[in-house]
């Protein structure tokens, strides 16, 4: 017994004697949110969506969507507020589609406003059955800030940028 207690007290000797194990740095994860998607650039440009920098927003719409153009056109009227963002107008339509939509909403050829063909099939993987038009803003941090499914007031989208 005295031999148990005299091999714990050594035990716990030698535990507190020891030096501290080291702290491991654990590496900060770098968040993510933007969608394992990619467009064709109305300009010919391949975009991976994951690698763009932040402060981005998509509008996923469609070219003959009623309530899409109504939003493009309240987007257009108020574009000072979303300056400090990249929009993405992305669609399944055709690039002449596309094209047209951009020209008639006065949305084409705006240094941060980019219109962009994608897979449709794609789109449902990535986000399922939406509303168009849908838009979804990124921070700086790519970070999902805020969704919108369906037509939605702009005034209540600017509250979120």
């Amino acid at each position: 017994m005295i031999k148990s207690i005299v091999s714990l007290f050594v035990l716990s000797l030698l535990y507190s004697c020891s030096p501290k194990p080291k702290e491991v740095a654990v590496e900060k994860q770098e968040v993510n949110d933007l969608p394992f998607l990619s467009t064709m650039l109305l300009d010919g440009k391949n975009v991976d969506m994951r690698q763009l920098p932040g402060n981005t927003i998509i509008i996923l719409f469609f070219a003959d969507c009623d309530h899409c153009q109504r939003e493009a056109t309240a987007i257009q009227e108020k574009l000072s507020s979303f300056k400090k963002y990249n929009l993405y107008f992305l669609s399944s339509s055709s690039e002449e589609e596309i094209s047209k939509f951009s020209k008639e909403y006065k949305l084409i050829d705006l240094p941060n406003v980019k219109f962009g063909k994608v897979d449709g099939a794609r789109v449902f993987q990535t986000f399922g059955s939406i509303p168009t038009p849908s838009i979804y803003i990124y921070s700086s941090e790519r970070k999902l800030v805020k969704q919108f499914h369906g037509e939605t007031n702009v005034e209540e989208i600017i509250k979120f940028l």
